[in-house]
């Protein structure tokens, strides 16, 4: 077991909030509640033992670490968000930081940890006086409306998950100096692409900045991104590569008001791999091709449009 300590009086609110929270959730992708202690007045939480320390550490560590398994610590990572926001919570502070590893031989399972700002997922309805939630979080993880103190929802996890994933894809810090960011406060997908090896499976990468969109409304819910990570596990090529990029937004009539424009769509992979093309809308919110060309056995990509 492990004692998080909580030194600071004025922070016994928010960890006894966390005490109440994590004794009711109950997922392998969710930090184990294991008790409370009281010392000196002051309120301290026992979480079970994570051997393989934060992904951050692990991210930033020589170890190897496959495609396959960059995969499946981002979908074990969304399973215990989608879980966490069916309870009717959001976490507004997801980082690598507070994602932690579990390592059993040469495999890794990822939780959620670290559930100090979670607050109940605010309902917005029209004609009601809205009053944003407070600023909160970790700056580099924040999503742009946080950051600029509008009113913000579950949808702000989403975009956290995604810097997450550009940091599971590229192996950089969250940092805006290894991460490239624009001036507000999205993902600069042109910069980002530049790090992103030709191994990389393009339905990751796209995940990836798709979650990372400037409107909240255009990001997938978890339930969406568990099955859309779960079908690039399972349509992993080997070893011919994914041609197919599967994040295609609105392309039916603009007109259509009654469509939304966050689903994924239904991916598939063409086995000759000479040429595919896939629509998604960028960070901005503008429409881009993505491309993939093949010949001869040899690949070359250009990502942008």
């Amino acid at each position: 077991m492990v004692l998080k300590m909580n030194r600071l009086p004025s922070n016994r609110g928010n960890t006894l909030r966390e005490v109440q929270l994590m004794n009711r959730l109950r997922h392998p992708n969710i930090l184990r509640f294991m008790g409370v202690c009281v010392h000196q007045g002051q309120l301290h939480a026992l979480t079970e033992y994570m051997n393989g320390g934060t992904l951050e550490q692990l991210l930033s560590s020589p170890e190897p670490l496959s495609w396959p398994v960059r995969l499946r610590l981002a979908l074990d990572i969304a399973h215990g968000l989608r879980y966490l926001h069916a309870k009717g919570v959001f976490h507004r502070d997801l980082t690598s930081k507070n994602c932690l590893i579990r390592r059993e031989d040469r495999s890794f399972t990822a939780v959620v940890g670290d559930f100090g700002l979670a607050e109940k997922i605010p309902v917005y309805r029209e004609g009601e006086r809205k009053e944003p939630l407070a600023v909160v979080g970790s700056p580099y993880w924040m999503a742009p409306e946080v950051l600029r103190g509008e009113l913000y929802d579950e949808k702000a996890d989403v975009f956290a998950f995604g810097i997450v994933l550009c940091e599971l894809i590229a192996r950089v810090p969250a940092d805006p100096d290894y991460l490239p960011r624009t001036e507000d406060f999205g993902l600069d997908v042109a910069a980002f692409q530049t790090l992103v090896g030709d191994d990389c499976p393009l339905p990751f990468l796209l995940l990836a900045i798709h979650c990372c969109s400037m409107e909240p409304s255009a990001r997938a819910p978890f339930t969406e991104i568990t099955q859309h990570l779960e079908w690039i596990l399972e349509h992993l090529p080997e070893p011919a590569p994914l041609t197919r990029a599967p994040l295609i937004h609105n392309q039916g009539s603009q007109s259509n008001k009654n469509e939304t424009n966050h689903h994924l769509s239904t991916p598939y992979i063409c086995g000759c791999y000479k040429y595919s093309e896939g629509r998604f809308r960028d960070t901005r919110g503008e429409w881009r091709v993505m491309r993939t060309r093949g010949k001869g056995g040899g690949c070359k990509r250009r990502v942008l449009a």
